[in-house]
């Protein structure tokens, strides 16, 4: 699992298969091994309960993810949104 650090762009609620949903759109940077960093926005899916801690659109948040291999890329699955000004404890093995 890592911390993905960004800016929240925009949020909204859905239904997939009758499972309750927040999905969220996050601006972050991607190191490069030369030049300047990659601009991505990754859309991720969480638990609706996790509305709570979602900050104000254009405000910066971290969400702990789990990357996985994509094509050429990487790909996240979310886990859950850090609260903002706290430290999360380790996840389960």
């Amino acid at each position: 699992m890592i911390t993905l650090n960004g800016t929240l762009r925009q949020s909204g609620e859905m239904t997939i298969k009758e499972k309750p949903l927040l999905k969220v759109w996050v601006e972050h940077t991607s190191p490069r091994d030369n030049g300047t960093d990659d601009l991505k926005i990754e859309e991720l899916f969480l638990p609706r309960d996790e509305s709570k801690n979602l900050p104000e659109k254009g405000q910066e948040i971290a969400i702990v993810v789990r990357p996985y291999p994509s094509g050429r890329g990487v790909a996240f699955q979310a886990i859950r949104v850090v609260p903002q000004g706290r430290v999360l404890p380790p996840l389960p093995r």
